[in-house]
């Protein structure tokens, strides 16, 4: 059962406003975003990641992508036991911080530096393990340039028993330690798929039985009215220009999600916990 506030009118799910209460309030959309975003690309080899939280999962479920761990003060015996059973240098924290660094990041005296090769795998390995069921369900990011974004969808996408988030390599905000904080470490349990073309990727997916499902606004489908009863993948577009109309055509089934007309619109990671839930509330097993 959706809630309440939930009807009535589609929302564009893959157009998203950067302030939502301003315009739920106004009716009013200021992006704070470019139609189209630029090429970032996954070029870089290391990242840091910050906070103890966010290394603890790291070190615990994607240790051999951690090559080294600096930290403020060594009062932590937790952190020191398990950076010890693993075999890893410890630095100060002032000491060998890279270009990868990001300025104003709040580590909490924390920081584990991440070799990407090791957390990202490429599509054909991973496609290639990947048990197909009609319990399986990936999410393809297409082009989401907010890191806050990326790093909240992933973490929807664990807690919703996906199988797998796909980011392409190009025009798309890569996998940062700031995406990885906002996952609140979930980064390192649900595997992070690099991929190449969007389009071409979701075709290969058909191929294996895959249904492809775009978040598109006024679609007539809605994500409350389908059965999901295929293996799905579902694409999210970019934040303001939405999923490409070449990627849309590609897509089994565009859907939406029923809203209230005083709200014009859901922030692009709201609505994929929204459809995730959808999915995982029909795919029980997912969640076990």
């Amino acid at each position: 059962m959706w809630p309440a506030v939930m009807h009535n009118r589609d929302i564009v799910l893959d157009m998203i406003p950067y302030e939502i209460a301003d315009a739920c309030s106004t009716g009013k959309v200021n992006y704070q975003f470019s139609s189209r975003p630029i090429s970032y690309g996954m070029k870089q080899e290391k990242i840091y990641v910050y906070g103890k939280h966010a290394l603890m999962e790291a070190l615990r479920n994607s240790p051999k992508a951690v090559d080294k761990v600096y930290l403020e003060s060594r009062q932590d015996k937790e952190l020191e036991a398990l950076v010890s059973k693993l075999g890893l240098s410890v630095g100060k924290l002032s000491e060998g911080m890279g270009e990868g660094l990001e300025k104003g990041a709040k580590h909490q005296g924390v920081i584990g530096r991440v070799v990407l090769s090791h957390l990202v795998r490429p599509f054909a390995e991973f496609i290639g393990k990947l048990k197909i069921t009609p319990d399986t369900a990936l999410v393809v990011l297409g082009e989401i340039q907010d890191p806050q974004n990326v790093g909240a969808i992933i973490r929807s996408a664990a807690g919703f028993g996906i199988a797998g988030v796909l980011i392409p390599e190009h025009n798309q905000a890569p996998v940062t330690g700031s995406v990885g904080k906002v996952s609140a470490g979930m980064a390192f349990r649900i595997p992070l798929v690099a991929i190449g073309n969007v389009n071409e990727t979701l075709r290969d997916l058909k191929k294996k039985g895959f249904w492809i499902y775009g978040l598109a606004g006024g679609a007539k489908q809605t994500v409350g009215e389908e059965k999901f009863e295929e293996p799905s993948v579902f694409v999210l577009g970019n934040e303001s220009a939405g999923i490409r109309v070449k990627t849309l055509e590609v897509c089994d089934i565009p859907l939406s999600i029923p809203m209230n007309p005083q709200c014009e619109s859901l922030n692009v990671a709201a609505s994929a916990a929204v459809v995730l839930y959808a999915w995982s509330d029909k795919h029980p097993a997912a969640l076990k």
